[in-house]
């Protein structure tokens, strides 16, 4: 006589079945070496992008914006996509601004130029009056 009922030899089966399947299916981790320079380079990355978004944020920055019909949303959105090389070349260019003087007003109108570039480009369309220059 069999020490397992015909239930628990096709439950024992069952298990054994479901275990090999998850078995293949799961899935590995993978670790890499992460350099110093990466993570500094992820942190400065990081800390341009929230030091543009503050300058941008700032009252003054809003109000003039919208005066001259960008909506800030927008530029919120632009300065997420910016690229590291893009973000430190526009802090850069901020930052000689503010040495020279200039308040927040001189960054908005820096934002307010290079999206009127962009649209003359066609990379994007921001001001609908504005037609893009026609590469061809």
């Amino acid at each position: 006589m069999s020490r397992f009922s015909s239930t628990q030899r096709n439950m024992a089966r069952l298990l054994i079945t479901m275990m090999v399947l998850i078995g293949f299916t799961h899935s590995t981790a993978q670790a890499a070496f992460v350099s110093t320079g990466q993570i500094v380079d992820q942190q400065l990355l990081s800390h341009d992008r929230q030091q543009l978004i503050s300058r941008l944020s700032e009252p003054q920055a809003v109000e003039t914006m919208t005066r001259m019909g960008v909506d800030p949303a927008v530029v919120q959105s632009r300065v997420d996509s910016m690229t590291a090389e893009e973000l430190t070349a526009f802090n850069q260019q901020v930052e000689d601004m503010q040495a020279g003087g200039s308040s927040v007003v001189g960054v908005v109108i820096l934002v307010f130029v290079v999206l009127v570039v962009l649209d003359l480009l066609g990379t994007t369309n921001i001001f609908p009056a504005i037609k893009p220059i026609n590469t061809d």
